[in-house]
C-alpha cells in the first residue's frame, strides 16, 4: 500500500500543531518538571586576603625582584624602600591583580619618576619610596638600598660582593640575618618553611 505524498501534507501539519498546542497548554506546575539544561560551572571566586609577613633587605650593591607566587598570588601590602638607582613597578592589567587592589606610589628626596608606559612607571633616583596597595612585580637595581616589607610576595636576589666582601642581608621579624648572596635567593613572605620538622625527644614519657 502506498501513500500519496501530497495528500499526506495536510496530516502531518495537523500532528505538529497540536504538539505545539498540548505544550503551551501545559500548566505551571507541570512545566516545572520539563527537564532544565544544567547550569554552568562559575570559576571559583578569588581568594580572601592572604597571610601577610614582614621582610627586610638591605645591600650595597645589587638588585632584587618582588613578583608573584602566581596568578591568583600577585604581591600585596606596605613597602618602603631608601635607595640609589632605579626601580621598575609593572601594574599592567595585561594580568589583573586577583582582589582588585590597585597600587598608589610615593617619592620622596631626589627619586623622579622618569617613564610611564601602559601600568609600568620607572623611578630613578637617591631617596625614598613607599608603595601600598598590590601590582604585579617590582625590581630594583642599585646600590646602599635598605627595605621593610609587610605584606604577601615572591623576593629573587642577587647581589655582588662590596668593599667587605659582603653581599648584604634579608631577615624576618625573628631578626636573624640571611645572606644575600649572588646566585638568586628567592625568599617568601610570609617565610616559608621547607623539610621535616625535628620531633622533641621525650625521656620516659616526659618531653625533652
Amino acid at each position: 500500500m502506498t501513500m500519496n505524498v501530497s495528500s499526506s501534507k495536510p496530516l502531518f501539519t495537523a500532528i505538529i500543531g497540536t504538539l505545539a498546542l498540548c505544550a503551551v497548554s501545559l500548566s505551571p506546575a507541570q512545566q516545572a518538571k520539563l527537564p532544565t539544561a544544567a547550569k554552568q560551572d562559575t570559576p571559583d571566586k578569588p581568594s580572601g586576603k592572604p597571610q601577610y609577613g614582614e621582610f627586610n633587605m638591605s645591600t650595597k650593591l645589587g638588585s632584587f625582584k618582588m613578583l608573584e607566587y602566581n596568578d591568583d598570588g600577585q604581591p600585596e601590602g606596605h613597602f618602603e624602600m631608601n635607595f640609589t638607582g632605579t626601580v621598575l613597578i609593572d601594574t599592567s592589567e595585561a594580568t589583573k591583580h586577583p582582589r582588585g587592589l590597585t597600587t598608589t606610589i610615593k617619592a620622596e628626596g631626589a627619586v623622579i619618576k622618569e617613564l610611564s608606559y601602559h601600568g609600568r612607571v620607572v623611578y630613578h633616583g637617591t631617596g625614598k619610596l613607599i608603595v601600598d596597595g598590590g601590582w604585579h612585580a617590582l625590581q630594583w637595581f642599585g646600590r646602599d638600598l635598605t627595605a621593610k616589607f609587610n605584606g604577601h610576595a615572591v623576593f629573587r636576589l642577587a647581589g655582588e660582593f662590596d668593599k667587605d666582601l659582603e653581599t648584604g642581608y634579608y631577615w624576618y621579624s625573628d631578626g636573624k640575618k640571611n645572606d644575600w648572596g649572588t646566585g638568586g635567593n628567592q625568599p617568601t613572605c610570609p617565610k616559608t618553611v621547607f623539610g621535616v620538622q625535628t620531633p622533641k625527644i621525650k625521656i620516659n614519657g616526659k618531653g625533652g
